[in-house]
């Protein structure tokens, strides 16, 4: 690429991710009505991907414990490797024990300075703030969370809080307050790994670039960086046409602008699959 052009890579990892500690089947679920996540919940479970409970419900309003946010991340990161702890109330024995074990090997979490870990507390949203800094290895910003009201509540967490908003993969409240020790939802934990499984993978199944031209018309590309052959591809509703020149799909007059969600409709071997992308920048053509 020439030097100076922003790259925009909107990549998605199928990935199997378990909104309970325990398989259950996934359920449409019936408390998620007028949610204000219900788009990405009912898109999870209808990929498998998070499941309900077995009374047809999600709780997406429920508390989320840093011991079950941390078996989230693990499975959604494909984080396996363990290393030797020692957090006076982990004891051998518990559901969690390797799932802190590779927490920590994987480097996003630490435990706390007494020497606990806290597995069954629940998860507060600067705590989630800086798990999602470290993984996405963020830049700290201090400065960014002068928007905040209640900036001044902001101890350890500043630079993380920071870190997170401006990369927009965290908001405050509509009252401009970020509220750092709110307790994190299932609903808003499905959210925030949403936004951040959208642009990180080991695997980059799916490759997307939006360009735009002199005249201001806007393109994408769309690319299986595998062995995947789709027979047909759709943006939008537009059809994408193939390029075999360079294994891209491709489509014009694409009113695209950075932050809309494009829908990538794939057919392969008679299966129709769908996803979405964020355009988080776009080339100049």
């Amino acid at each position: 690429m020439i030097k100076g052009i922003r790259k925009l890579l909107g990549i998605i990892m199928v990935i199997a991710i378990m909104m309970s500690i325990y398989p259950i089947g996934s359920y449409a679920a019936s408390d998620i009505g007028d949610h204000w996540a219900k788009d990405v919940i009912e898109n999870w479970m209808e990929k498998g991907l998070a499941n309900g409970y077995p009374d047809g419900t999600f709780r997406p309003n429920n508390n989320i414990s840093r011991a079950e946010f941390m078996s989230l991340v693990n499975n959604a990161f494909g984080y396996t490797q363990e290393i030797e702890i020692n957090f006076s109330d982990v004891l051998e024995g518990e559901w969690y024990v390797t799932t802190i074990k590779r927490a920590v090997a994987a480097g996003y979490i630490s435990g706390y300075t007494d020497g606990t870990m806290r597995p069954e507390a629940p998860i507060t949203r600067e705590e989630l703030a800086a798990i999602i800094t470290r993984i996405m290895k963020l830049d700290l910003d201090e400065e960014a969370v002068e928007v905040f009201k209640d900036k001044d509540k902001l101890k350890w967490s500043k630079g993380y809080v920071g870190a997170v908003t401006a990369a927009k993969y965290m908001v405050g409240y509509p009252d401009g307050n970020f509220n750092p020790l709110n307790n994190i939802t299932r609903g808003e934990a499905l959210f925030a790994l949403n936004n951040v499984i959208t642009v990180k993978s080991d695997v980059e199944e799916v490759q997307a670039m939006a360009k735009q031209d002199f005249l201001g018309i806007t393109y994408i590309r769309v690319r299986w960086n595998n062995d995947v052959k789709p027979s047909e591809v759709k943006a939008n509703g537009q059809d994408l046409t193939y390029d075999s020149s360079d294994g891209q799909w491709k489509g014009t007059a694409l009113d695209l602008h950075i932050g809309d969600e494009v829908e990538i409709l794939s057919i392969v071997n008679g299966i129709e699959e769908k996803i979405l992308i964020t355009v988080k920048d776009i080339l100049d053509d």
